[in-house]
């Protein structure tokens, strides 16, 4: 059933507990898998004694058992008895579900006119699947208009509702800090790398996006961002980069954030407070542009233990991959969280995208690699040339591959073939390296072939599975 319309007629009365006087600035540690700890501080008047304190203004996405609440005022006189969570959110199926067995209007189409309406007294007996109703003394399942409630049931709201029962021995006007978990509330990591016309070198400029749906703002927050992959377990129930030319060199001296360590995680600390207010993204530099030296790679990889099915040579493409060093003496030295790296070039004074890649994190000291596409004009054709089992679980196996590039000068390009078990390499064309476990590597230049003959790899090996 579609609701065009939902009118709530509200009969509030005024809440018996205390209220909030005042809230300060919050400080926020957001993670990038949704949830943040939020700490803020209010200045509340609580009952003298035993009482009830109202919490208003907090997260629909708060998770309420992370709640923990201490006076800053005098912290040895005000005991925290116990919590309430009124969960029953103010929703149109949560609504009409309370109202079952309750009188409500209906405005129903009156099957007269083409646009013509109806409103109607009816009483709600069952939400479930399709609605029903009694209307006229029969029983109604069919389009409704809008529904038009007496009242609001009572306990509900549009967002959770925390109250807290406690003892207060100390003044009435104290400042209470507040510290819970929220979720909706996250942080990406996006790069901009743009390379000069050689390619060999580039500016990178790194940029946080903040996102905030928890269903309350912040006006003004500090704000630090944990990179990392803390763990968590939960019970089951903008984009507007700053453009820099390509002109001088600058290096990273001042951060437009701190970075620290935490337990196995880094944080990184927004040096100015940023206002975030609900369903809002915000944008903020991590570190100002630096320029960096690049290198440039066309990398293949390809697993090398045939099927023994194969009719036909296989085409395998290039990837193209820029890479770089996380280092303060190239200009860089802050630990990078992970997050998608958008590449450019600039040729003749225009600027063009290159591709994109998600870039793992790194720390002080890594490599950085971006794997931005497939060359165009650089490709490897991969022939079995023998698939032989020479023992129960041994084989021998070579393989010849054909390079061509249609480019104008010389390619150097690097072949990653995954070989299983435990392998030896009998012979090879050209020089190869165990780059891990299960990888032989090869690096080779690639001269010019145009429509002639493509250059040729082989190599054998064999291999207990």
């Amino acid at each position: 059933m579609k609701y065009v319309a939902l009118i709530l007629a509200l009969l509030l009365a005024a809440p018996s507990v205390a209220a909030a006087q005042g809230i300060a600035p919050a400080r926020l540690v957001v993670q990038q898998n949704g949830q943040a700890l939020v700490t803020e501080s209010r200045v509340l008047t609580l009952p003298k004694g035993i009482g009830v304190v109202l919490l208003p203004d907090l997260p629909a996405t708060i998770e309420a058992q992370t709640l923990q609440v201490r006076s800053k005022t005098s912290p040895k006189d005000l005991d925290v008895l116990d919590l309430t969570l009124d969960e029953d959110q103010l929703t149109p199926s949560a609504l009409l579900r309370r109202n079952v067995g309750q009188k409500v209007r209906l405005i129903l189409p009156d099957g007269t006119t083409r646009d013509g309406r109806v409103q109607k007294e009816a009483v709600v007996l069952s939400t479930e699947e399709a609605p029903l109703f009694l209307v006229d003394g029969q029983i109604y399942s069919g389009p409704v208009e809008a529904i038009i409630y007496p009242e609001l049931p009572a306990g509900m709201a549009s967002r959770p509702r925390l109250s807290l029962n406690l003892d207060n021995g100390g003044p009435a006007r104290q400042t209470l800090e507040l510290s819970y978990i929220a979720r909706e509330i996250s942080w990406r990591m996006d790069y901009v790398l743009t390379l000069n016309q050689a390619g060999d070198s580039g500016l990178l400029s790194g940029w946080v996006t903040l996102t905030n749906k928890s269903g309350k703002g912040f006006d003004l927050a500090s704000i630090e961002l944990l990179a990392g992959e803390p763990k968590t377990v939960r019970p089951m129930p903008m984009r507007a980069f700053m453009s820099d030319s390509l002109g001088s060199a600058k290096s990273i001296e001042n951060f437009t954030t701190e970075s620290s360590e935490l337990f196995e995680y880094h944080l990184y600390s927004l040096k100015r407070p940023v206002p975030l207010a609900n369903q809002q993204s915000r944008q903020v530099p991590l570190f100002k542009s630096a320029t960096i030296p690049v290198t440039r790679s066309l990398v293949g990889r390809a697993g090398a233990m045939p099927t023994g099915h194969e009719t036909e040579p296989t085409r395998q493409n290039l990837v193209a991959v820029l890479s770089f060093r996380n280092t303060q003496a190239l200009g860089l030295g802050l630990p990078l969280p992970k997050g998608i790296l958008r590449a450019f070039q600039e040729q003749n004074g225009v600027r063009r995208q290159l591709g994109e890649s998600q870039v793992e994190r790194a720390a002080v000291g890594a490599t950085v690699e971006a794997r931005l596409g497939q060359s165009f004009d650089v490709s490897v054709e991969r022939t079995p040339t023998q698939y032989e089992k020479i023992g129960k679980n041994s084989y021998r196996v070579a393989w010849e591959l054909r390079i061509r590039n249609g480019k104008n000068k010389v390619q150097r390009i690097e072949l990653q073939e995954q070989i299983p078990g435990k392998w030896k390499i009998e012979s090879a064309s050209h020089k190869g390296n165990k780059a891990a476990a299960g990888v032989l590597a090869f690096e080779v230049d690639v001269p010019p072939t145009g429509d002639g003959a493509p250059l040729l790899l082989k190599y054998s090996y064999t291999t207990d599975l």
